[in-house]
């Protein structure tokens, strides 16, 4: 007999968005790793823990490759700012009421409630982007803190940005560069990502500046990019071209520049970024919220550009960005054929492992061990041949009932199990009481 940590059984199992995909099979885990999958019943194998899960779905863990978590404290926020436009969100609601009054505590608070929300709904690793300028040194630490203790992967950066002025962005590089230096030779499950704003928040020295220590860490670099109009429109005023070519002259692009958003990104700006191998992050639900428009990800696509998705921190259901991705796109282009269920399935899941450098996303022997287990809800037959398309289309992460991460079990019967999540909630209320203070006239 062949010893394991653990082994989920019973349910109908997903190897990854095309298969294979087994009726009813098994997922062994050891150290971490998924050591066998197969159907029916293991043979040969015995485990520490056995998770029978009959009329069940096992398959990979989500994963939202962008995402604010600190964002949770920002629901249902009492101001009464006028936003018509991407810009006149970050400018009039965002950075003074959000961003520039977060510190370590606010912090800690929110990300330990929304890691609960991510883990319960199926998200096992995530890309976080933490903007705080008043919280720095020191607030990846407490966020990292918090993700390693809940039993969460993730690639955490800070968002390095001259908005504050030269001294708090080149703080922000620092804040990125010391914390990859401490996280990423460890064998542990956050690491960290240089990060810096946009075009019109960063100048050209500050952004060669940021592609420089990406080189020497080997870490990769997370951008905001054409989220809206204004960045656009601010490029080509100063610099006389889109931002996509102000980035190419500056020496900046590279197979591990992550580009989130891309609402407004041209065609030709696709050439350039597919030359490049950048990679995508598509955030379907945001880009809705700030009226900022709809991402060309089907000409991504064509372009064979690896695109994944994210939350972005405002609706942080996987599944409901999946069905978002798969509907959106539909109706823009008049066109029902396009992004079909496999497509958008895998973008929510190896796709973004793969983007992270995280060898994650499929239930295959080798790849780490980030599975969820979501219930049979569906009112038709799910079989081999549409269980993808019922997830995508279908699906919900209410329905999640088992959660493994790295091999632990962090979510049980619908339950977190390394977080209390009733504390974690009401220090998530106090924090968001404190960072609203004063709104009142606001």
């Amino acid at each position: 007999m062949t010893e394991t940590d653990l082994i989920i059984s019973g349910g109908l199992v997903v190897v990854s968005a095309n298969g294979p995909f087994y009726s009813t099979g098994y997922v062994a885990v050891r150290d971490g790793e998924v050591v066998e999958v197969g159907p029916g019943k293991p043979r040969g194998l015995t485990a520490q823990k056995k998770i029978e899960k009959n009329s069940s779905i096992i398959m990979p863990g989500l994963v939202s490759a962008h995402d604010h978590m600190y964002g949770v404290l920002a629901h249902g926020i009492p101001v009464k700012a006028e936003v018509s436009s991407f810009w006149n969100f970050l400018d009039l609601f965002w950075w003074p009421y959000v961003e520039d009054r977060l510190d370590k505590r606010l912090i800690e608070a929110a990300v330990r409630y929304a890691v609960v929300e991510r883990l319960k709904t199926g998200t096992t690793l995530v890309a976080d982007v933490l903007e705080a300028p008043r919280a720095i040194p020191g607030a990846l630490d407490v966020e990292a803190q918090v993700l390693e203790s809940a039993g969460i992967r993730g690639v955490l950066s800070f968002e390095a940005t001259e908005r504050r002025g030269p001294d708090n962005g080149l703080l922000g590089l620092e804040e990125n560069n010391n914390f990859i230096k401490k996280m990423n030779p460890r064998n542990g499950l956050v690491k960290g990502m240089h990060c810096i704003h946009t075009t019109f928040t960063c100048s050209p020295e500050f952004i060669k500046k940021c592609r420089e220590q990406a080189d020497k860490s080997g870490a990769g670099i997370h951008i905001h990019f054409e989220e809206g109009a204004y960045e656009t429109e601010q490029s080509l005023r100063r610099y006389g071209k889109h931002p996509a070519f102000v980035y190419e002259e500056l020496g900046f692009w590279g197979p591990d520049v992550l580009a989130s958003q891309c609402v407004k990104t041209t065609a030709e700006e696709l050439d350039v970024m597919a030359r490049h191998r950048v990679k995508i992050s598509h955030q379907p639900l945001s880009n809705g919220e700030v009226g900022g428009g709809i991402a060309p990800v089907p000409e991504m696509l064509d372009r064979k550009m690896t695109v994944c998705l994210g939350t972005d921190g405002f609706i942080v259901d996987m599944f409901e960005v999946m069905r978002t991705t798969w509907l959106l796109h539909k109706a823009a282009r008049e066109n029902a054929a396009i992004m079909p269920a496999e497509t958008v399935f895998k973008m929510a899941t190896e796709n973004g492992a793969e983007t992270l450098g995280i060898k994650a996303g499929r239930l295959e022997k080798g790849y780490k061990a980030d599975i969820v287990v979501v219930k049979n809800m569906f009112p038709t037959p799910v079989t081999i041949d549409n269980v993808v398309a019922q997830l995508v289309v279908y699906g919900s992460g209410s329905w999640v009932d088992t959660v493994v991460v790295d091999g632990k079990v962090v979510v049980e019967d619908g339950e977190a199990l390394t977080v209390n999540e009733q504390n974690a909630r009401e220090e998530s209320i106090k924090a968001a009481e404190k960072l609203w203070e004063g709104f009142d006239d606001a």
